[in-house]
């Protein structure tokens, strides 16, 4: 990413970071790893890049307990990981996603596909635990039985996470409750390690309880879901089972919402019919909402879309129209400014025209758009203070790419290089045609920047010599791209 410091002189800095636009979360980017299934039918929990598995499930008939059934054929699973998404990403309000991933089981035939290696001995019976930190420990060793070689080791499956934590430490399983009430079922499964040998899986119900204590909303704790503008609606998670949905409180059922086709966002809250979790004092089914935002239509059209740039005032005191993103620019106000004879900062109103059409004000009336710019001397004076400039690049992180020396010598009215931001660059003592690009800049001739070599600033000058923009760049050290086109740490 990239921070721009925005340097007002002589007196101060003002630091600002510019909002950088956030990428989708994705299945791609979680990049589920290892995610497989036993031949016991258990789950092996997988490995992601980013953000965190919230559950696992699968619309097969013989998944139950959070496992499948054995098969004696190897057998094709369709698994749904649901995986919260984490912060940084423009859909991280919605909570999740789900990922749908076709997984094999493989086939387990005593002496056949497998032969020999531990077996069950008797079943472990369920627990109940209350909640806050309230655990228990169970002595693996005496519900499997080894084969022909010793028990290796052992692996749990713990499909809710977020009621209780499940761990193996040589034959101990230690079961420790949270906060929140609710029932569950691990899955244990004992190996050894021989070729192809069996393995053995028990199943431990848990129940977490809270007698005292009555399930409600804050408990509840709906997380994410979304209302597209269409009227889609992703459910919200929570430690309870989320049901029915309804437009009003105590209202009939729905399974969407009507389209947003307005200009402007709006709130929408739905309400949501839970399953109360066991080990509450009450039971049942409680009724708990959230609201969300449905996004507009189509957005409206600002300043920060059309991005206006490379607009100047020259020597003579005439507008220059400059550049921007999106819209058109259709007129300005001033259009020109008396001579001067020392620099002089105006305040420009650029107009700009929406879109034809995709914003909710295309077709309506320009948007104004105000622009500090300074206004050259007619006569221009180039300051005595020395500073050395990089070759030019069309953007902040155009040094990431390589190493370059800092070594073409100017002048500028400016006294320090952060403090310079509106200041003239001049060489051989004439305005320094920048022509909008970046130069890195340094007060000591010779330096090297760019990649790897650590911080480092740059300015944009204009035309007139002028400086529009002051940064501070910070190359990766592996030369990457991230968009902008380098990573600033302040």
């Amino acid at each position: 990413m990239s921070t721009k410091i925005n340097v007002r002189s002589p007196f101060y800095l003002n630091l600002t970071e510019p909002s950088v636009p956030e990428p989708l979360f994705t299945c791609e980017i979680a990049n589920i790893q290892n995610l497989a299934i036993d031949q016991q039918g258990q789950i092996i929990d997988p490995v992601l890049d980013y953000g965190t598995v919230l559950s696992i499930t699968s619309t097969d008939p013989d998944f139950s307990n959070d496992k499948f059934a054995v098969e004696t054929t190897s057998t094709t699973r369709i698994l749904t990981v649901r995986i919260a998404i984490p912060s940084g990403f423009n859909n991280s309000e919605n909570g999740y996603i789900d990922c749908v991933k076709s997984i094999t089981q493989p086939a387990y035939i005593s002496g056949t596909t497998c032969s020999g290696g531990p077996t069950t001995n008797g079943s472990i019976s369920a627990q109940s635990l209350a909640v806050d930190g309230d655990s228990v420990t169970i002595n693996l060793s005496s519900y499997f039985t080894q084969g022909s070689s010793a028990i290796a080791g052992y692996t749990v499956y713990n499909p809710n996470k977020s009621l209780v934590s499940a761990t193996v430490t040589g034959t101990n399983l230690t079961i420790v409750s949270s906060s929140i009430g609710g029932s569950t079922t691990l899955q244990v499964s004992a190996y050894d390690n021989d070729s192809n040998t069996c393995t053995a899986t028990q199943s431990i119900g848990v129940t977490v309880s809270s007698p005292s204590t009555a399930f409600d909303c804050t408990i509840a704790n709906l997380t994410g879901g979304s209302i597209s503008q269409s009227g889609t609606i992703v459910k919200p998670t929570s430690v309870a089972s989320v049901g029915t949905i309804k437009s009003s409180s105590g209202g009939s059922a729905i399974t969407s919402y009507p389209a947003n086709t307005t200009g402007s966002d709006r709130s929408v809250t739905l309400y949501f019919d839970l399953t109360i979790p066991a080990g509450y004092s009450n039971s049942g089914t409680l009724e708990c909402s959230k609201t969300f935002t449905q996004p507009a239509a189509n957005p409206e059209f600002t300043c920060e879309l059309a991005n206006l740039s490379g607009q100047q005032i020259s020597s003579k005191g005439s507008v220059l129209k400059g550049n921007n993103s999106l819209g058109t620019i259709s007129g300005w106000s001033p259009l020109s400014f008396d001579t001067v004879s020392v620099d002089t900062s105006r305040s420009v109103t650029f107009y700009v025209t929406p879109p034809s059409s995709g914003y909710s004000n295309s077709g309506g009336s320009d948007i104004s758009c105000t622009k500090t710019i300074t206004q050259p001397a007619a006569a221009a004076l180039c300051g005595s203070n020395s500073f050395y400039l990089a070759a030019p690049k069309t953007a902040e992180g155009g040094y990431c790419d390589s190493t370059y020396s800092v070594r073409t010598a100017v002048t500028c009215t400016g006294s320090s290089v952060t403090t310079a931001l509106g200041e003239r660059v001049c060489r051989n003592n004439a305005p320094f045609d920048g022509s909008n690009f970046y130069y890195a800049v340094s007060s000591t001739s010779g330096v090297t920047i760019g990649k790897g070599t650590g911080k480092f600033y740059a300015w944009q000058i204009d035309s007139n010599g002028i400086i529009m923009d002051i940064v501070l760049c910070d190359c990766p050290t592996d030369g990457s791209d991230s968009g902008l086109g380098f990573s600033v740490k302040l």
